[in-house]
């Protein structure tokens, strides 16, 4: 507890132990804590939160080192909030509060002097009773919610819950004391069912933070405040109930730039502006989204397709000139890369992050043709293809992924693959064997990214018609059958008639919908059914297929 300095406040009947860290001369801050918790569950918050403002702590009546009062009422609660907000400033402060500290918050923004406040996990009582009562709108929600919400009964059973709350495991499960779990029951069999507020507007701008992995509050029953808040904002954080203990940087930064917007020292980043409840848009209106091998193609078209849905787009292509012409289309940025060079991919990702910030969907689609058997294919072809194809997107998700991770709000990543990553083609051995690299990779990482909230897409195309047939090598052939085979590529391709625009169409909807393997062609569709049905038919009829455009 180091630069901690405390404080009493008085309170009707209780002494309040308040907390104070930072400079009082800078925006004060209080947070305050929920069951069965006291001040210190923001220590490592308020920690990070110090370097930049004044952060008061306080232990809630009948925790910590607060005095043991005859009242749990929320009236009581309010008038404590109240006097330590006019203990530790001469103006507005900035309130935050976790489960029981965000729901004594809500009906105190009546009465203090508060200029924003942060909510986690603790919905106003009103709100939540009109939305309860209004439970046929939503029968399905109301139910998971009083589903989650099972303890909240079994708390106003006498005696029982204090010999369970008591419990040494369960206690340092929850980081508790057991004076705190047990006068915070209280604030349970005080309130809940004899709350009777009438819902009212409020005016302050509020920030909640939708916790997904919290075990008893789900983010439907945060939307109860949708029609009472003036200006409200909800963001994600993928964290459990406590997450002030677990997450403390995630919860420090969200709080940070609520603060600084608010007050007008900042503009609003991207994920809060998007975050505003009551903003009509689209899911990727307002994201950052990187895009490799944009200058042209597929690649090409999901940058105009992001683009149109809102999203900034920073086109990544070997092709600089081709990636400025699409930034310039597109209102978006551009950057040269090639991206089987792992330290320039590196370089690159750091730049887009101190520019732009994190990222919200990574699209790693890069990549190289080259057909010919595998006897013809030389170790230069080999080691070129698998470079960018699979290399390159190594290198683009290893540079990437990690600040979505730590960012804590999920994101979405895009691969591309291919129809031959799922169809073997004998005139296809390397590059089938990139694709089919990408595509499992994707999997993998679905299964590893899910507890981070990132998606993951393998987009697996068939014949689409893009200038990939005309820069593709093809192994073993002097220069002009190489040409002859790129000329003859490009017109068989061309008559096929699948546009790239209606794969970018397909990415865009594989992203809202989050999904993992997505074959777009129809040959590509029929070729994975094929595989996982009739495995040894669609190899006979990929291998006639290949013999007849190979010929």
């Amino acid at each position: 507890m180091s630069g901690v300095r405390r404080r009493w406040v008085e309170s009707g009947e209780v002494r309040l132990a308040v907390y104070e860290r930072g400079s009082p001369a800078a925006t004060t801050l209080v947070l305050v804590h929920g069951y069965p918790d006291n001040a210190h569950v923001w220590d490592e918050v308020a920690r990070r939160l110090a370097r930049r403002f004044h952060v008061v702590t306080y232990d809630v009546r009948g925790h910590g080192g607060s005095s043991t009062p005859e009242s749990y009422r929320m009236a009581s609660l309010g008038a404590d909030l109240a006097a330590v907000v006019r203990a530790v400033s001469d103006g507005p402060v900035h309130l935050v509060g976790h489960d029981w500290g965000s729901v004594q918050s809500w009906p105190a923004l009546e009465h203090a002097d508060v200029r924003s406040f942060t909510s986690i996990s603790g919905p106003d009582l009103g709100h939540s009773a009109d939305w309860l009562r209004r439970w046929y709108r939503h029968p399905r929600a109301a139910l998971r919610q009083a589903l989650h919400s099972w303890y909240i009964g079994a708390f106003q059973v006498p005696v029982i819950p204090e010999l369970v709350m008591g419990s040494g495991r369960l206690l340092r499960s929850f980081g508790a004391g057991k004076r705190d779990a047990r006068h915070g029951l209280n604030l349970y069999r005080a309130n809940m069912g004899r709350f009777r507020r009438p819902t009212r507007r409020v005016t302050v701008p509020v920030q909640q933070i939708a916790l997904l992995d919290d075990p008893f509050v789900t983010p439907a029953l945060l939307r109860a405040a949708d029609p009472c808040v003036d200006e409200l904002y909800r963001r994600e954080l993928v964290a459990g109930h406590w997450a002030p203990r677990t997450h403390p940087d995630a919860v420090a930064r969200l709080v940070t730039e609520f603060v600084e917007y608010v007050d007008g020292e900042a503009a609003a980043p991207r994920e809060l502006a998007r975050a505003r409840v009551g903003d009509r848009r689209s899911a990727l209106d307002g994201q950052l989204a990187v895009v490799t091998g944009a200058g042209s193609g597929i690649g090409r078209a999901t940058a105009v397709a992001l683009a149109g849905q809102g999203a900034h787009v920073v086109c990544v292509d070997v092709d600089g000139d081709a990636a400025a012409r699409v930034a310039s289309q597109v209102g978006g940025s551009a950057c040269q890369l090639d991206v089987a060079d792992g330290e320039a991919t590196g370089r690159v990702a750091r730049r887009v992050l101190a520019e732009h910030g994190v990222p919200d969907l990574v699209m790693a689609n890069a990549g190289v043709g080259l057909s010919g058997s595998f006897l013809e294919t030389s170790v230069d072809d080999w080691r070129r293809v698998l470079d960018v194809n699979l290399w390159g997107v190594i290198h683009t998700l290893r540079a990437f992924l990690p600040a979505m991770v730590e960012r804590g709000e999920g994101g979405h990543v895009v691969v591309t693959a291919s129809a031959a990553g799922i169809v073997p083609l004998p005139s296809l051995p390397a590059y089938g064997t990139t694709k089919a690299g990408v595509l499992l990779l994707a999997q993998c990482l679905s299964a590893e990214l899910a507890p981070a909230g990132i998606g993951v897409s393998a987009i697996c195309p068939g014949f689409v018609h893009t200038n990939i047939t005309a820069t593709a090598r093809f192994a073993g052939t002097g220069p002009d059958e190489q040409r002859r085979r790129q000329a003859r590529a490009t017109a068989a391709y061309r008559r096929r008639g699948y546009e790239p625009e209606r794969v970018a169409a397909a990415v865009v909807r594989a992203v809202e919908d989050n999904r993992l393997v997505v074959p777009v062609t129809p040959e590509a569709r029929v070729g994975a059914v094929g595989v996982r049905y009739l495995p040894a038919t669609t190899r006979a009829f990929a291998r006639w297929i290949d013999s007849l455009t190979s010929s």
